[in-house]
């Protein structure tokens, strides 16, 4: 096996720097006048926000602006909607893949079961 084969060893040059807790990582940067975004999504999987009241969080102390998907679409400044297609090409659902293994192997488990 020459020098850069598959499975040779790598010299990793982090690890003793990482394990001292001496990292430096890009949330350690702090600079001044530096403001931090925060994104706020709906806690349920693929909801739809009918609307979204922001005058709270206008209000709260220490907030620079408040950004919605309507600011951004007003100053055509584009989307911060999910533009995933959720369906496959064949209209199946996206997050539930088809398995034809579950499909032939639930009749012969039923099988099994009435035999016993």
């Amino acid at each position: 096996m020459g020098q850069f084969g598959i499975g040779q060893p790598v010299t990793r040059f982090e690890d003793r720097r990482l394990l001292r807790g001496e990292g430096r990582f890009q949330n350690d940067v702090n600079l001044p006048g530096q403001a931090h975004a925060v994104i706020v999504r709906s806690v349920h999987a693929h909801a739809d926000i009918r609307s979204i009241d922001t005058e709270a969080a206008r209000r709260a102390p220490g907030v620079v602006a408040v950004f919605s998907d309507d600011d951004l679409a007003k100053d055509n400044l584009g989307t911060m909607r999910m533009t995933v297609n959720r369906k496959r090409p064949d209209g199946s659902p996206m997050f539930a893949p088809p398995h034809r293994g579950l499909a032939v192997a639930a009749p012969a488990m039923s099988a099994t079961r009435s035999l016993s």
